[in-house]
């Protein structure tokens, strides 16, 4: 679940609970800090949601034992035989046309992640492509006016073919590191490609959270591995429950939609 908090008159966010907690322990933030998650009406201090979280994981705790359960919706507690399940949210009789409406309009709701599935992910990967390329075209073309421009001065046309080896082991190493620091740069800032963006879904951990530049590198090198065999670690997320990837099982991550 993301998390946003704010810094003056300025909300900083989404960030991971991690990362809020990280910010708690370097005394970025303290207790008095006004934070807000989706599901909340308002933005609170933050001692006081910590207060409320583990007074409703006491709760939780006490009515396990019971056959009870907290409804995602409304917070009240009722017997499990008379509410409805929804992947991980359970949901009293009160509040299952609301909630039922919510899923029907495409609405977030607490605890349910809407998967991207596998079309649509091909065409974020597809626009990708298409700005890589034209990137790439731009490199090409400044490493080959550098070459017509060094060519002239080299002493006899035998050294041609060593400069133009080169260039090329140049162009190939710069696709390989603007391939990478586009893809490892915008997950990490954004959670998504502007291919993504465009297709609006994102990536996030498998929790809801936001993904780590680590993260982001690491499921960057496991794509390679989804391609190496023949593609078909891209083509699992066709088949999978949760449209995972290779590279999305690799790094426990998924791909959703906004």
């Amino acid at each position: 679940m993301n998390w946003y908090y704010a810094e003056g008159k300025r909300k900083v966010g989404p960030i991971s609970e991690e990362e809020l907690k990280s910010l708690v322990k370097n005394k970025k933030i303290n207790m008095e800090t006004l934070v807000w998650r989706q599901g909340m009406k308002d933005w609170e201090a933050l001692g006081k949601v910590a207060k409320q979280k583990e007074s409703s994981t006491q709760k939780l705790q006490k009515t396990a034992a019971t056959g009870q359960a907290v409804c995602s919706e409304c917070g009240r507690t009722f017997p499990e035989e008379e509410m409805i399940s929804f992947e991980n949210a359970k949901v009293c009789a009160g509040c299952k046309p609301m909630f039922v409406q919510k899923i029907k309009e495409g609405v977030s709701v607490a605890g349910i992640m809407e998967y991207a599935g596998f079309w649509i992910r091909f065409g974020a990967i597809f626009i990708d492509g298409i700005i890589l390329w034209a990137v790439q075209m731009v490199v090409y073309a400044v490493v080959g006016i550098i070459t017509a421009a060094v060519m002239p001065s080299m002493p006899g046309e035998s050294s041609y073919p060593s400069l133009f080896i080169i260039s090329q082991v140049v162009i190939t190493l710069l696709s390989f590191v603007i391939s990478a620091a586009y893809d490892i740069w915008f997950v990490g800032r954004f959670g998504a490609t502007p291919g993504k963006m465009v297709c609006k879904i994102k990536i996030v951990t498998h929790d809801g959270g936001k993904v780590s530049y680590s993260r982001a590198l690491g499921r960057h090198f496991a794509k390679w591995i989804s391609s190496m065999i023949l593609g078909i670690g891209f083509l699992m997320a066709a088949f999978d429950d949760e449209k995972r990837t290779l590279h999305d099982r690799i790094c426990e991550t998924r791909v959703i939609r906004k």
